[in-house]
């Protein structure tokens, strides 16, 4: 199984909430990987929008994501740079 992990810096003003945690669930269907977000020795599936938001991650939140399957390094790209993101508004597919 191919495996990827990075770390990345959280750049939106409102750190990970509803709807980053809800896009970052869907990444990981989409791509058929399973994703994990790792911050202060917790390591939580992004597949269970409350296990993230109960990390309470907030920007500028140093954490860690893997990814888990044969498109790992494309999932991890694209989980990461919502991440990177300043604000949400290039990744709403409403406009």
């Amino acid at each position: 199984m191919i495996r990827a992990e990075k770390v990345v810096r959280i750049g939106n003003e409102w750190g990970i909430h509803s709807r980053v945690a809800a896009r970052l669930a869907g990444i990981a269907a989409s791509h058929g990987v399973r994703l994990f977000l790792c911050h202060d020795g917790e390591e939580v599936a992004c597949d269970s929008i409350l296990d993230v938001l109960a990390l309470a991650l907030t920007r500028g939140t140093t954490v860690g994501l893997l990814a888990e399957g044969a498109r790992a390094e494309s999932a991890l790209a694209a989980a990461a740079a919502m991440i990177n993101a300043q604000d949400d508004s290039c990744h709403d597919p409403s406009g």
